[in-house]
C-alpha cells in the first residue's frame, strides 16, 4: 500500500468517525429538545448545540486541512482494555451489585493506576458501556460485545474533539448504541 492510498484510507476512517458522532450528537440533541416541553431547558439545549455545531465545523476543516493527524496506540491495546473496561464493569455493576457509578469508578482506578495515560482515559471511556442496564446489556455475552464495539468506534474516531468534554459520554452512548442494534437484530 502506498502512502497516498494509506493516506486516503486514514482520512476515510476519520470521516466515518465524524459522521458517527454527527448522528449521535444530533441523536441527543433532538430526542432531548423534543423529550421536553420546558421552554429554558430547550433555550439550553439550543445553546448547547450552537458549540456542537461550531466544534463539528472546526473538526471537518482540521480533517481536511492536516490530514492524518496523531496516531493512536495500537488496535489490539485499545481492543483489549475496551473489552476488559465494559465486561469487569458490568460484572461489577449487576453480578456483584456495586451499581454502575462504583463499578465504573472502580474500572477507572485501576485503569489509571496501571496503563499509560492515554489507554486509561479510553478504558476508563469504555467502562461507561458497562454501566448500562440489564435492559440494554441483559448478559456479559451482550456487555463482551459492547466492549469490541467501544474499542473499535475508539479506534475509528480517536482524533474527533479529542480532549473536549462529553466525548467518552457520546463515544458510549454511540457504541451502547450500535451493541443494542446488533442485539435486537439477532435477539
Amino acid at each position: 500500500m502506498n502512502m497516498k492510498d494509506l493516506f486516503l484510507k486514514n482520512n476515510t476512517r476519520k470521516f466515518l468517525g465524524l459522521i458517527a458522532f454527527i448522528g449521535t450528537g444530533l441523536g441527543l440533541i433532538v430526542s432531548s429538545i423534543k423529550s421536553t416541553d420546558n421552554g429554558f431547558l430547550m433555550g439550553i439545549l439550543g445553546f448547547i448545540a450552537i458549540f456542537y455545531f461550531i466544534g463539528l465545523k472546526d473538526y471537518y476543516k482540521e480533517l481536511m486541512e492536516h490530514g492524518e493527524g496523531k496516531k493512536l496506540h495500537k488496535s489490539y491495546s485499545v481492543l483489549t482494555c475496551a473489552f476488559f473496561a465494559v465486561t469487569i464493569t458490568w460484572y461489577l455493576n449487576h453480578r456483584i451489585g456495586l451499581g454502575p457509578v462504583v463499578a465504573n469508578g472502580i474500572v477507572g482506578v485501576i485503569a489509571v493506576l496501571i496503563l499509560p495515560k492515554s489507554l486509561a482515559g479510553m478504558t476508563f471511556t469504555s467502562s461507561f458501556v458497562g454501566m448500562s442496564s440489564l435492559g440494554v446489556l441483559p448478559n456479559l455475552g451482550a456487555a463482551s460485545l459492547g466492549g469490541i464495539i467501544v474499542g473499535l468506534v475508539i479506534l475509528m474516531t480517536g482524533e474527533i474533539y479529542a480532549g473536549v468534554g462529553g466525548k467518552g459520554g457520546t463515544t458510549a452512548a454511540l457504541s451502547t448504541w450500535i451493541t443494542k442494534f446488533i442485539l435486537g437484530i439477532f435477539g
